[in-house]
């Protein structure tokens, strides 16, 4: 995990100091999708991303969409809109998980089988552009159990660890740090 996460600032300072302008794409759900003011202080961590970047050197194409799985993301049509727009030395952050867990049909994937499979689709449909895919785990959910943080996403999030391990893809683990964040402000801040 550490090698990943030395990997990834290393890319990400690269492209900072990189002459040409470089994209981040962002897909995923709600959790990283932008809102429209009037819904504040509802916001996804994507929202406010491209603030840590110089809009002159990294452009932050947010296409993460609230209610999507890794799925219906492709399903949709969503995805192809953004590998069409691919070019060699772009980012695209992946985080999935919240809704495949969904029961619906047009939303649920199994964990070991086809939720690897869409992220496989991210991954290597962006390598084969050039592009470099990082996969997410999801934020935990503000869910408890007493005054104790419950652990959500429980296969979800074994499967996408797996996933970077097997593919050699940079890992960013927003559940653990979401789950000891909720944890130390505790519930009734967190809430």
């Amino acid at each position: 995990m550490k090698i990943a996460s030395i990997a990834l600032i290393s890319l990400i300072l690269l492209l900072m100091i990189s002459e040409k302008v470089h994209t981040i794409y962002l897909i995923g759900d709600s959790t990283v999708s932008t809102y429209d003011s009037s819904r504040y202080p509802r916001m996804g961590w994507g929202q406010v991303f491209r603030n840590f970047f110089d809009p002159s050197r990294i452009r932050v194409e947010n296409r993460a969409i609230p209610g999507r799985s890794s799925k219906s993301f492709y399903e949709e049509g969503h995805w192809s809109t953004i590998i069409d727009s691919l070019h060699p030395g772009d980012y695209v952050f992946i985080q999935f998980g919240h809704n495949d867990e969904k029961t619906d049909t047009a939303r649920h994937t199994d964990p070991y089988t086809s939720f690897k499979t869409y992220l496989r689709i991210y991954i290597d449909g962006s390598r084969a552009k050039g592009a470099y895919p990082i996969l997410m785990t999801p934020v935990n959910r503000n869910k408890w159990k007493g005054n104790e943080i419950a652990n959500t996403h429980g296969e979800y999030v074994i499967a996408i660890r797996q996933l970077a391990a097997e593919k050699e893809v940079p890992l960013i683990d927003l559940f653990s740090s979401s789950r000891s964040l909720f944890d130390s402000l505790g519930k009734e801040y967190t809430t």
